[in-house]
């Protein structure tokens, strides 16, 4: 072999050895062809799963928030402001619909419906003659005139005794021009001489008013006048109270603060009176003006009108007093009561909550893209324990919530009035409609307007557009080009139209 090698020239020698390189390379490329093609026939398929719409709606939930409360259950308001008197009932106590529960002071209300039935019985009691003469009626309009004056001046003495009697004990000199405050110390001592000279004057006024009155005057005028003076005195009575009321020694002063306050609600009786007796007045002069009709041949009768009038002044004095007793609207349990004897509310305070903690309902609020798996009558879960059921869906969107008020209904004892609590509810196969279809996020390829998904056709994949709706979390809406039962694959990432795939379920 070496002799045959060197009796080859140098031009023959590289050929030889190009020779060999190329048969070398042409040997590799082959064998590497095959091996490329032996690791594909041997290399799996990629895997991936199909399922439908309905398939995994199935297999999800909805949860939402709630809150507890009665199904039948109210608020009870004052409907006017007053000092508390009594407190009928306790915390937890279980009361019955119209039972009394808070009282408000309410003597002058009180007297105002005694007056207003005596005013009605009489009326009925006039009604009953078969007519009535001109002399009767001028009789009661001139004992109602009568009256009257007598109201003026038992006013005028009651006013004059709470200044005199209970608040000039606080006050030296009161009707000299230089009285001076026998409470010490108190920055409002100005306000007090200055409010109580001026009650002075207005007593001197009163008085000689009072003394000249006469029923031939306005006595109607003179009365309206009155209710005013009495105003004035209480406002004279209310700033001494709140003074006395916050001494330092207050509790020195309590017997006389106490005295105050009584003579304040004798001054509101009166004021009610006064309006009773005005109506009175107006009555009695109709009565004339009906009597004299009768006796110049007329028809028209005044005791019918007499009637209704008295029944209308008492059915308002009555109107009056109810609004100072506070009863429970329905039956239930007392759940709150904020209220003590003495406390001073106002219009509108809430004094008591009362409930039927034995029928309770939870209200919560879905939002449309919750609302296609709720309807009255399924059953949900509470709190992942307590079963609930749905009683009622609005029929419209709440405007403060911007959702739709969804009312569940549970008997278990282990929810409390009250409570907050989360609420689950089962996406059943039957909810899935064809306009509420939602995928995961991984089975669609967004494009710029739009999408497409994946299905499986003999193992290979194929493409087809779909039209999106609004995203809610990791699912997105299928507007159109998809049906709740079509197949898809679930994960279309990394894939291409045209690849191989296994198909798992």
């Amino acid at each position: 072999m070496k002799q045959w090698f060197s009796t080859l020239t140098k031009k023959q020698l590289l050929a030889l050895v190009a020779g060999i390189c190329i048969a070398a390379i042409a040997m590799y490329v082959v064998l590497r062809d095959k091996t490329n093609t032996i690791e594909a026939e041997l290399a799996p398929l990629p895997a991936v799963t199909v399922s439908n719409a309905t398939t995994l709606a199935s297999g999800n939930s909805i949860s939402l928030v709630g809150s507890v409360r009665a199904f039948s259950e109210a608020a009870v308001t004052a409907e006017r402001g007053g000092r508390i008197t009594s407190v009928r009932t306790s915390l937890g106590n279980t009361v019955g619909a119209g039972q009394v529960l808070v009282t408000l002071e309410n003597a002058a209300e009180s007297a105002a419906v005694l007056q207003a039935e005596g005013a009605y019985d009489a009326a009925v009691a006039a009604a009953a003659r078969s007519g009535i003469s001109l002399n009767d009626a001028e009789n009661n309009y001139q004992t109602t005139l009568a009256s009257a004056v007598n109201l003026v001046r038992s006013s005028y003495v009651s006013a004059e005794s709470a200044i005199k009697t209970n608040v000039d004990i606080f006050v030296g000199n009161a009707d000299s021009q230089n009285p001076w405050l026998k409470i010490d110390g108190d920055s409002r001592a100005g306000e007090l001489l200055d409010a109580r000279i001026g009650i002075g004057a207005v007593l001197t006024s009163w008085h000689l008013r009072a003394n000249s009155l006469t029923t031939t005057a306005d006595v109607e005028l003179e009365l309206q006048q009155t209710s005013v003076d009495i105003g004035k005195v209480i406002v004279v009575l209310d700033k001494f109270i709140s003074v006395l009321s916050q001494q330092k020694d207050s509790a020195s002063y309590q017997a006389s603060v106490a005295g105050l306050v009584a003579k304040r609600a004798e001054l509101l009786g009166l004021q009610s009176n006064i309006t009773t007796v005005l109506g009175g007045i107006k009555s009695a002069r109709d009565g004339v003006a009906q009597a004299k009709l009768g006796a110049s041949g007329g028809v028209t009768s005044a005791a019918d009108a007499q009637v209704k009038q008295a029944l209308g002044a008492l059915r308002a004095a009555q109107a009056n007093y109810a609004k100072t007793v506070l009863r429970a609207p329905v039956s239930g349990t007392v759940n709150e009561l904020p209220v003590r004897v003495g406390d001073f509310i106002g219009p509108q305070t809430k004094v008591a909550l009362v409930a039927n903690n034995n029928a309770l309902e939870i209200v919560t609020y879905a939002s449309d893209a919750e609302l296609f798996a709720l309807q009255p009558g399924d059953t949900v879960t509470i709190e992942g324990q307590y079963e609930g059921i749905i009683t009622t869906i609005a029929p419209a969107v709440d405007s403060a919530t911007g959702k739709t008020e969804v009312r569940i209904a549970s008997e278990n004892a282990d929810i409390k009035n009250g409570d907050t609590v989360r609420i689950t509810a089962a996406v059943s196969v039957e909810d899935v409609a064809d306009d509420t279809i939602r995928v995961p996020l991984t089975a669609v390829k967004f494009e710029r307007a739009d999408g497409f998904m994946f299905r499986v056709n003999n193992s290979v994949l194929e493409k087809f557009p779909v039209a999106l709706g609004p995203v809610f979390g990791g699912e997105v809406v299928i507007a159109s080009g998809l049906t709740a039962t079509d197949e898809f694959v679930v994960d279309a990432r990394g894939l291409r139209e045209g690849d191989s795939v296994e198909v798992t379920k």
